[in-house]
């Protein structure tokens, strides 16, 4: 049986689980909370219950719901993984019932009276009694109640073996949410360069459906907030010690950089923060992000989008002697929205930027400023030099090429930005391709492309990111809303429990939480190119 076969097997298998993850008792009301003390009752009959019962319930089969709909499981530890609103005092009201109804659930701890906030940030398991009074059994399980979202992924593969597979999937948001989780059958690959190396891996989820027939559909589904897509970034945000430089960059350029072009399209991702169980396995902290696609860019048939992969030297002879399913590997270039590698035909955008990049500087000139969105180019260049992202000089970057009256239009897109504020990269396995520089924090960030394109002041760009940087100063990049993004992203990630969690189901990751060396990289950077930005003509 071949690769695609066992796919659709697997996702026929798991189909029709997708259709029956609610529990028999269905959605309950939302939008109630729980007084203080107002499980005193049910804990005193499970204290009870565990006294007098004296053989032991069989968990292996117990699927446990919150407000019918049924929860991830860490099955080596008994422990069931349930969403709840850390910014809220009070805990929401629902019931914890099995699955099939066979077994019953009750608190042996009345948690209403503990502080919500200090549970969910101290990863406090909260005892519950699973018991079968027909059987005279009972167990002791646990619940955590965590303040990020939760996915839960369902497969036959081996994830630490199997590089495609597929499955079901749910993703659960806050329980106090009316509609609070969705659910699609899905295929899916391992996907990322460096990072497959780390054995906590990142995945490309494409949702689906399935005909009555058989046939298999795009699923698209707006999940934890975002836009409606098919398709989903996991990613695993393994080798960075504080867990928010992603997360925080990605907001950054949103809220200058991914709006500011004359199209009604979002130029960048958005991402959030999940915590990840397959397979009743606790697999630890990830970042669930939308795709940078054509949807995402408004692109018409017409129009190319590029991604930048690999750091490889780019030449326009390379592409010359190599065919486009060679790309990737010589130039470290693919094609996005095209059937395969794409034909010569839809590279010829990119190959005349390359082109255009060997040409003497008066042609340069005139070509760039026809291709080039001056605003766009502003943004790109100030951003990278903001965060020091070395790593997307020549890699980690989208290339959008837009259909205008006067020709396409040059639009760059960032992507993938951990390597920031400090951290860079290193061919050392034993670092995860990850050291610490703070000395670059007063460094100028070479970027050939750019350079010249401010050496000629093509566009009067120069002009442009001067008045930008002033502008963006007093707003978005201001120290104090910076500051504040920090925190909110460090709350996220540390009060939600989620960092402890994700450090002891991976000790081999990083896990510094250095957020003053963050902090301090990044107060000292802006005001270098406060001052650079003083003598930009120059």
């Amino acid at each position: 049986m071949n690769k695609r076969a066992v796919l659709l097997f697997s996702i026929v298998l798991f189909a029709g689980l997708v259709f029956f993850l609610k529990g028999d008792f269905g959605q309950e009301e939302t939008g109630k909370s729980l007084a203080s003390g107002s499980l005193a009752d049910e804990v005193q009959q499970a204290k009870k219950l565990l006294a007098e019962l004296s053989g032991t319930l069989n968990t292996e089969e117990l699927r446990l719901c919150f407000r019918g709909e049924e929860l991830a499981c860490d099955r080596k530890t008994n422990v069931w993984y349930l969403p709840s609103d850390m910014e809220c005092d009070a805990w929401e009201e629902g019931r914890f019932t099995d699955f099939e109804g066979a077994a019953e659930i009750l608190p042996l701890l009345d948690y209403t009276v503990l502080d919500k906030k200090s549970v969910i940030a101290e990863g406090q398991q909260i005892p519950f009694l699973a018991w079968k009074d027909s059987e005279g059994v009972c167990s002791l399980i646990h619940v955590v109640f965590t303040g990020l979202p939760v996915v839960r992924i369902e497969t036959d593969a081996d994830l630490d073996v199997d590089t495609v597979f597929a499955g079901s999937v749910v993703f659960y948001e806050p329980c106090s949410k009316t509609q609070w989780t969705v659910s699609s059958a899905f295929q899916a690959h391992e996907r990322g360069q460096t990072t497959r190396a780390y054995p906590k891996r990142g995945y490309r989820l494409n949702l689906i459906s399935i005909t009555p027939t058989g046939a298999v559909n795009e699923n698209p589904e707006s999940v934890l907030g975002m836009r409606k897509s098919d398709t989903w970034i996991l990613y695993a945000i393994y080798s960075d010690g504080t867990k928010i430089r992603d997360r925080f960059n990605i907001e950054l350029w949103n809220e200058f950089g991914a709006e500011n072009t004359p199209y009604q399209a979002h130029f960048g991702t958005h991402m959030e923060y999940a915590e990840l169980v397959v397979n009743g396995e606790y697999r630890g902290l990830y970042g669930i992000l939308e795709p940078v696609d054509s949807t995402q860019l408004s692109m018409s048939e017409q129009e190319y989008l590029y991604k930048r992969t690999v750091g490889r030297e780019l030449l326009s002879e390379t592409f010359d002697e190599t065919g486009p399913e060679g790309y990737l590997t010589t130039l470290g270039m693919e094609i996005k929205g095209r059937e395969g590698y794409g034909s010569l035909a839809d590279w010829k955008c990119f190959r005349d930027f390359v082109q255009m990049c060997e040409e003497r500087d008066e042609v340069f000139s005139r070509e760039a400023r026809k291709l080039l969105n001056i605003e766009n180019a502003a943004d790109i260049w100030l951003y990278l030099q903001m965060i020091y992202g070395e790593d997307n000089i020549y890699k980690n970057m989208f290339f959008a090429f837009k259909k205008e009256p006067d020709g396409y239009r040059l639009y760059l897109v960032p992507w993938d930005v951990d390597l920031s504020w400090g951290n860079v990269y290193t061919d050392q396995e034993e670092e995860l391709y990850v050291v610490s520089a703070p000395d670059r924090a007063e460094n100028y960030l070479e970027w050939p492309f750019m350079d010249r394109v401010l050496a000629l002041d093509i566009g009067k760009i120069c002009r442009t990111v001067s008045d930008r940087w002033a502008e963006l100063r007093k707003s978005s990049l201001s120290d104090a809303h910076m500051e504040e993004l920090l925190e909110r992203y460090r709350h996220q990630v540390q009060d939600s429990g989620a960092f402890q969690r994700d450090a002891g189901r991976w000790p081999d990751s990083r896990h510094d939480g250095d957020y003053e060396g963050m902090h301090d990289f990044m107060l000292t950077r802006m005001h270098f190119l406060d001052k650079m930005m003083e003598n930009i003509d120059e």
